[in-house]
């Protein structure tokens, strides 16, 4: 039985080549996919939009930094700002012109749903937010993470 060593040297570089290429493509697929996964913040930065119905649409901007913008709605209540403190996970946003009464929110305990409330005593609203947080209700009206 007799080998042509070229033919097989020929097979050999081309089966080699043909596991480089689908090495370099599985890892450009997996860089692809991993661009597609969407990560939850670990803080409420960002916009929060209510996207209307029975009020114009309007949102709370977090900025870093601590700077919170209101858009459309609550506009008085600018300039104002916002703490998140992860050890704790509780929210806090500090407004201005704010008529100083109790907010109850109780019932809605959820991680999914953060209900802000007044509290008189530290003149902020507070609320317990996660990653997990998909609703902000401030003031009854329920904002999501645009």
């Amino acid at each position: 039985m007799r080998i042509d060593h070229q033919n097989a040297r020929s097979k050999i570089s081309k089966s080699f080549l043909l596991l480089i290429i689908l090495f370099l493509f599985s890892i450009l697929a997996s860089c692809a996919i991993k661009e597609m996964i969407i990560e939850t913040p670990a803080s409420p930065e960002g916009i929060w939009t209510y996207p209307g119905g029975s009020a114009e649409p309007m949102s709370m901007a977090f900025y870093p930094g601590g700077k919170l913008v209101f858009v459309g709605g609550f506009k008085k209540f600018n300039p104002a700002t916002w703490h998140y403190d992860p050890k704790t996970q509780k929210l806090q946003i500090k407004v201005s012109n704010y008529e100083k009464y109790e907010t109850d929110c109780s019932g809605y305990d959820d991680a999914t749903y953060a209900c802000l409330f007044y509290n008189s005593k530290t003149d902020v609203f507070e609320c317990k937010w996660t990653p997990k947080t998909k609703s902000l209700s401030f003031l009854g009206w329920n904002f999501l993470r645009k």
